[in-house]
């Protein structure tokens, strides 16, 4: 299943351009709303003329076509590991300073 393909105007030079959902970049916006989830995608592409980013918004998945977006839940599981691991370090890093500290004191008592 293909995409849609826009023509725009280009928002300094005023040519026409094409923006084909298939192909360009674009971002993705998800908002979740009493547990339904509403998504958005932000069409980008660069005029060939002026070389100035223009972009279109759509909706619609019928216009997107089957590309698939970033995954959720990959970002979840990704976040959650930095966390853990961030965690890790840091008991780590506490473990040895007083391992250290204590052998400072030992050593000025002793």
């Amino acid at each position: 299943m293909d995409g849609k393909k826009v023509e725009i105007e280009c928002r300094n030079c005023h040519e026409r351009m094409t923006i084909d959902f298939s192909t360009d970049s674009f971002s993705s916006q998800i908002q979740i709303f009493n547990g339904r989830k509403q998504q958005k995608r932000t069409y980008i592409k660069e005029c060939p003329h002026c070389h100035t980013i223009n972009s279109v918004t759509s909706d619609k998945k019928e216009e997107w076509g089957s590309r698939k977006g970033p995954n959720f839940k990959l970002f979840m599981f990704s976040g959650l590991f930095g966390c853990l691991g961030f965690i890790v370090i840091g008991l780590l890093f506490l473990y040895f300073a007083f391992q250290g500290f204590g052998f400072v004191v030992d050593w000025l008592f002793n």
